[in-house]
């Protein structure tokens, strides 16, 4: 029995293989075999499976003036399964919905109307996101599968128990997320993950960028909440809890404010979104006004600095001074090729970056750290929510035989 069971996860583990393979770079089978060191015989099974169950194609001839009948490309069928991908970011939730190779095909927000909303709405607004996205993906590919849910949540998540251990940002204290999802999304998955929104947000940044700095990359959320998502060597760094990322609570400055967390003087409460509001305007001004959207608000200000404004500069380059010294050292720490900043620095980069680069240059310890790029982010709020379909997809395509199979087979042919 153990020889079956090691045989059955063998191939379980192969179909992935050459689906990952298809799905990265189309090719014939022929040329797959060589690419992953396999014989032509057994790709060529992996690849019948794979078309039964509607995953992969037979396509044009590949040409290139070989000798016989040219071998037909291998592509992937993206629509084939979808995943959604949500994120609790304050004052939204945002959802995405991603094809097999992970593309965006669908997203939306929706703008929370509550100051602390309660985790039931939360839940309510994430049922009811899903549905309209999947509704949306089945209107154009029928027999799309819907592979999964995965939720980002600011703070301290335990992915592998399902709970949110703290989350002050959205006020949860071990909170059993997975199963209160599971039990509202009963009707269209009960294929739930939960993660850390920075650690999302970082994968799909990642993934955006690929080979050109998506290795090893630093993201920071930039919101009310600012959180750190981690890619070292092509995949999450989590720590040996799984806590890794929490950038937003390192003290950097022992005298500065009241942190959410208790303590004073964190990055977050330093230049977080609200502190910036705070710095920029008094009380009664619009721009502090939640109901609003916190675009608007970010692009108000951004047109008094243009204008010369001296509050809203002044503001900004408080946020600069101590986002380049957090910067120098977690550069100092992790030597990213790349920094990530998205939230509301994504609005303020040109006013940013330059006092920031200055910064860094002083107070890295190498000129070799100093060739970390710091970009700003063009996945823009969306990104931990098409991380988390990322990640619900690639997991669903670790296993291709949960897909069922399909009534019109394309012949495989003989090579």
């Amino acid at each position: 029995m153990p020889d079956s069971i090691d045989q059955i996860d063998m191939r379980h583990s192969n179909l992935a293989l050459v689906l990952a393979e298809i799905i990265r770079d189309p090719r014939t089978r022929a040329q797959l075999a060589v690419d992953i060191d396999m014989t032509k015989g057994a790709v060529g099974s992996l690849v019948k499976e794979l078309i039964d169950r509607g995953l992969v194609v037979l396509s044009k001839a590949a040409s290139g003036g070989a000798v016989g009948r040219p071998g037909r490309i291998v592509e992937a069928v993206t629509t084939r399964a979808h995943a959604v991908g949500i994120s609790f970011s304050p004052p939204y939730v945002i959802g995405t919905a991603v094809d097999l190779a992970g593309n965006v095909v669908a997203r939306e927000k929706v703008t929370l109307t509550e100051r602390n909303t309660p985790i039931e709405t939360l839940i309510e607004i994430t049922r009811a996101i899903t549905a309209r996205l999947h509704s949306a993906v089945l209107a154009s590919s029928p027999s799309s599968v819907l592979a999964g849910v995965a939720v980002g949540v600011p703070d301290l998540v335990d992915p592998s128990a399902g709970v949110v251990r703290r989350s002050p940002t959205i006020g949860l204290t071990d909170y059993p997320l997975v199963r209160a999802l599971k039990s509202a999304l009963n009707e269209l998955t009960d294929v739930i993950t939960i993660d850390n929104d920075a650690t999302y947000g970082a994968v799909a940044e990642a993934r955006w960028l690929g080979a050109d700095g998506g290795r090893n990359l630093l993201y920071l959320t930039g919101s009310t909440a600012m959180g750190g998502g981690i890619v070292a060597n092509g995949v999450p760094f989590r720590g040996s809890t799984g806590y890794a990322g929490e950038v937003g609570h390192m003290v950097i400055n022992p005298d500065g404010k009241l942190c959410v967390c208790g303590n004073l003087g964190c990055w977050e409460s330093e230049i977080g979104l609200n502190t910036f509001l705070a710095l920029a305007a008094e009380p009664e001004d619009p721009v502090r006004d939640a109901t609003i959207d916190g675009n608007e608000r970010i692009t108000a200000i951004v047109q008094r600095a243009n204008a010369g404004d001296r509050r809203a500069l002044q503001a900004i380059g408080q946020v600069a001074r101590y986002l380049g010294l957090g910067l120098a050292s977690l550069i100092n720490i992790f030597n990213p090729d790349t920094v990530i900043l998205g939230g509301y620095f994504i609005r303020l980069f040109p006013f940013l970056i330059d006092p920031v680069q200055q910064i860094v240059q002083q107070r890295v310890l190498s000129d070799q750290l100093l060739q970390c790029r710091i970009l700003h982010s063009e996945l823009e709020m969306y990104a931990a929510a098409i991380g988390a379909g990322i990640s619900a997809i690639d997991a669903f395509a670790a296993d291709p035989t949960a897909v069922p199979l399909v009534t019109d087979v394309v012949a495989v042919g003989a090579y």
